[in-house]
């Protein structure tokens, strides 16, 4: 295979990670309009971050918060607006990048109860107003959430019966 013939994205991260074994730059252009490729060759061919690439990587939840966690270790603005349409990438986001609060993603969060419940404990270390009303609605959680050591927090939610 001749560089002319490679042309997709798949073709060319293969390319540079199994015959050349190397960054391919030729390649990049093509490696740069997918999400998955750009991911992929950042974290497993230059071991570093792919600039050309983060456009695409910013359109997936799920590859922004890989890029943010394996490759920059550290947060990556441009892809929060797709992570923050996921509840399960804001929350890992949010506990495993940001280590902080992760406001963006909180609207995704509040509507399901399990994600506002780890949140709140493992994240906001505080009761998670927003997801109150749909914690409410689940009987397990609504007793995990009701169990946490919330001593700091002066104001109950409404549904806390003591």
């Amino acid at each position: 295979m001749n560089a002319k013939e490679i042309t997709s994205a798949v073709l060319s991260y293969y390319h540079a990670k199994y015959v050349l074994k190397a960054p391919f730059p030729k390649g990049e252009p093509a490696i740069s309009t997918s999400a998955e490729w750009s991911y992929e060759y950042a974290r497993h061919v230059l071991n570093a971050p792919f600039k050309k690439g983060e456009a695409a990587i910013a359109t997936s939840a799920a590859y922004s918060f890989r890029y943010a966690n394996d490759v920059l270790k550290a947060p990556f603005r441009l892809g929060e607006a797709a992570i923050a349409t996921n509840a399960h990438y804001s929350l890992s986001y949010a506990k495993e990048v940001l280590k902080a609060p992760f406001r963006k993603g909180e609207k995704i969060l509040a509507t399901q109860a399990n994600y506002s419940l780890a949140y709140a404990r493992d994240v906001l270390h505080a009761h998670f107003p927003l997801g109150e009303n749909i914690i409410a609605t689940c009987e397990n959680s609504l007793k995990l959430y009701k169990a946490l050591s919330l001593e700091k927090i002066k104001k109950r939610p409404k549904f806390f019966k003591y």
